[in-house]
């Protein structure tokens, strides 16, 4: 069987009688804790509530006034004006019931300012009937500072007219009561301190929360501001970031993707064909000298990107052999049209028949650098599409310098069409050699213009690219001068 449980341990005899001190320090000191604490709560609720500036605090200012205008009653401080009463109360406490009238109205001073008013005056009135108390003019004290700080304009102006006007008769009264100059300043003087000193004291209060209100607002605005510039720079620092990829994607398209297609043209028509030695060996000199001025271009494009100079900067850095090899614009893309003879040769190399036409001599002509690339890309491009697409075409390619009424460069490169298909697969085609020729014409104020024409067996290609109104002494052919932007190098 399990052991019995164990019998409870005896209790000391005095434990259901505590002692008489036991009862004082622990169960008197139980029942007055939580007592003293409700107390405190309650007194920092009061403290909380005559702190409080907004609406929650009005219960609270009316009984503080109530409060301390029955103290002042109950000191005697009644029948503070000079003239008889016109009832004379049986003791003084019955200047109580206009005190708590215009207690009342503390209560609507916010929401119902004249409303207040007019009611607190009632209140004086009568309590002047009875000869007048200190308790009630407090009452008027706040009333006016709540019309001079929460009354709409037009109750301000209106009760700053009455006021005014009171002061006068005041003043106007004691002066003839007394029959002196001395008892009319001192008597308005009086009437002034005793209903206008709220009014101003309202005054100078709204004031600074309206000056306090404005800095808030202002410093709302400069943070915004401060928001906004900080957008505004970011939004830039992307539209660089934008514009500086745009430029690289047009130059490694125009430049490079022009290298790789004549690359895999070249090889694509080696494999083609049958084993021939001799054109194999041509074929493989001319894929290694693209391939090795791809390398050049590449090379260049890295150094610009690596640098901190601006793309159409005339700077130049220098490398560890003292070589030039970076020169702003010049090494992203240091063609010019009168080197146009190389992309022409690399165009006939991948089976087409390109022709020149060139009546005013525009590639000895000193064009502006931006403008000289730009039309030496165009063509470029040009010829790349019709030897990707139109393989065996026959192309033109005229420049000239038009005068009327702007002068302007025009570039027309036209292709005929042919019936063979391309030598590259639809998908090695980046698709964005119109793009490029586009921005390229437009980012000079130029236009550009691209589609079939005849009888749709031919595709032109054409940008007209403004000279500016600078560059009309230019438009002979004359003997270039050295262009200050040229890196060391550069042709002409």
């Amino acid at each position: 069987m399990p052991d019995p449980l164990p019998a409870a341990a005896p209790r000391p005899a005095h434990a259901d009688h505590p002692s008489p001190g036991d009862a004082a320090a622990g169960g008197l000191g139980d029942a007055v804790a939580p007592g003293a604490s409700r107390v405190r709560r309650v007194v920092r609720r009061i403290d909380a509530g005559f702190r409080d500036d907004g609406p929650g605090g009005d219960p609270y200012d009316a009984a503080g006034t109530f409060v301390l205008g029955v103290a002042l009653l109950a000191v005697g401080v009644v029948a503070v004006w000079s003239f008889p009463p016109f009832v004379e109360p049986a003791n003084r406490w019955w200047h109580v019931l206009p005190l708590a009238v215009g207690c009342l109205m503390l209560l609507v001073k916010r929401r119902r300012t004249a409303l207040a008013l007019v009611g607190g005056l009632v209140a004086l009135l009568a309590d002047i009937a009875i000869g007048g108390s200190l308790s009630v003019l407090l009452v008027l004290w706040e009333l006016l500072f709540a019309c001079g700080l929460y009354g709409s304009r037009r109750l301000r102006r209106v009760v700053n007219i009455a006021v005014t006007v009171l002061v006068a008769a005041a003043a106007v009264a004691t002066g003839e009561y007394f029959r002196d100059v001395k008892g009319f300043v001192l008597g308005g003087i009086q009437a002034a301190a005793i209903i206008a000193t709220p009014l101003w004291w309202a005054a100078n209060v709204r004031q600074k929360t309206n000056l306090a209100d404005l800095a808030a607002q202002r410093a709302d605005l400069e943070a915004q501001r401060a928001s906004d510039l900080e957008r505004i720079a970011e939004l830039g620092q992307h539209e660089a970031v934008r514009a500086e990829r745009a430029a690289m994607a047009r130059d490694l398209h125009d430049v490079i993707a022009s290298h790789l297609s004549a690359i895999a043209i070249h090889s694509g028509a080696a494999l083609a064909s049958p084993p021939d030695a001799a054109k194999d060996r041509a074929a493989l000199e001319l894929v290694r000298s693209s391939s090795i001025t791809s390398l050049e271009e590449m090379r260049a494009m890295i150094l610009l990107l690596r640098s901190d100079l601006p793309r159409d900067g005339a700077s130049t850095v220098h490398d560890a052999a003292g070589g030039t090899v970076l020169a702003g614009e010049a090494v992203a893309a240091p063609a010019r049209l009168a080197g146009m003879d190389d992309v022409i040769a690399s165009a006939r190399t991948q089976g087409i028949t390109v022709e020149v036409e060139d009546p005013d001599d525009v590639r000895s002509v000193h064009l502006p650098s931006a403008l000289d690339q730009a039309a030496h890309r165009i063509v470029q491009e040009a010829l790349t599409n019709a030897a990707k697409h139109a393989p065996g075409a026959r192309v033109r390619v005229v420049l000239g310098l038009d005068e009327a009424p702007d002068p302007v460069l025009t570039v027309e490169v036209t292709s005929t069409q042919t019936a063979r298909p391309g030598p590259l697969a639809p998908s090695l085609s980046a698709r964005t050699g119109l793009l490029t020729m586009r921005e390229r014409a437009e980012a000079l104020g130029g236009t550009f213009r691209a589609g079939p024409t005849g009888a749709g067996d031919s595709w032109t290609v054409r940008a007209e690219l403004p000279l500016g109104r600078s560059c009309t002494e230019v438009s002979g052919p004359t003997s270039p001068a050295p262009d200050p932007e040229d890196p060391p190098g550069a042709p002409a």
